[in-house]
């Protein structure tokens, strides 16, 4: 559930970008004008959601500056790869059911022993029942999981290429992220760039501290 928690997050991040790339005005006009982005006046009383659209843009720009883009054929390979990692990750599952079944039969057990092993059980049956579920979902529904896949592929593959071009050109520390390596200390650089060349303005001081 953790997986489908992060994969409907960048979905949501997706429709952001769409809408942030589509508006001259970001937000309801009722909220506090809090930043400025390539032209795109922010609205907002949430700091975090100023950064995701400051950076949403500036990052679109650099993609589209450094020829960056996700050809179909790798938006294929990784949709594939998912597919053969989470195929491999089930049929582990299955055998430590099996092998979690057949020791809980054994009664030479103790009770903290036997109370252990029925929790992991029970956390491999669930694992197995979200799986199951997901796969009658692909099943009523095929071309819509595989258009949905594709975007989720698409950005991410689409963030790596940029970090790894940051990473290049700006060099510095690299940390790891649920979505894979960050370089930390390009971004710090980049933007700092990109302040000073006026691409982005944060106007309300708060906001400024916290980004």
């Amino acid at each position: 559930m953790k997986a489908l928690s992060i994969v409907w997050t960048c979905v949501n991040l997706l429709a952001t970008f769409s809408l942030v790339s589509a508006q001259e005005i970001y937000g309801n006009t009722d909220a506090p004008l809090v930043a400025a982005v390539l032209g795109t006046k922010i609205h907002t009383g949430d700091p975090d959601e100023m950064k995701y659209v400051i950076l949403a843009k500036l990052l679109d720009q650099y993609a589209e500056d450094h020829d960056i883009g996700v050809k179909p054929v790798e938006i294929d390979t990784y949709v594939e790869s998912l597919h053969r990692v989470a195929e491999r990750d089930r049929k582990r599952h299955e055998e430590r059911r099996q092998e979690l079944s057949r020791k809980l039969k054994s009664t030479s057990l103790t009770a903290s022993e036997r109370k252990s092993l029925s929790s992991e059980l029970d956390t491999v049956n669930e694992f197995l029942n979200d799986v199951e579920e997901m796969t009658k979902s692909t099943a009523k529904n095929p071309d819509e999981v595989r258009q949905y896949r594709e975007q989720v592929a698409a950005a991410f593959i689409k963030q790596w290429k940029i970090n790894r071009s940051l990473y290049k050109q700006y060099g510095g520390r690299i940390i790891f992220q649920q979505g894979g390596p960050e370089p930390l200390d390009a971004y710090r650089m980049f933007l700092q760039e990109q302040k000073k060349k006026g691409a982005f303005m944060i106007l309300d001081k708060a906001f400024e501290e916290k980004f």
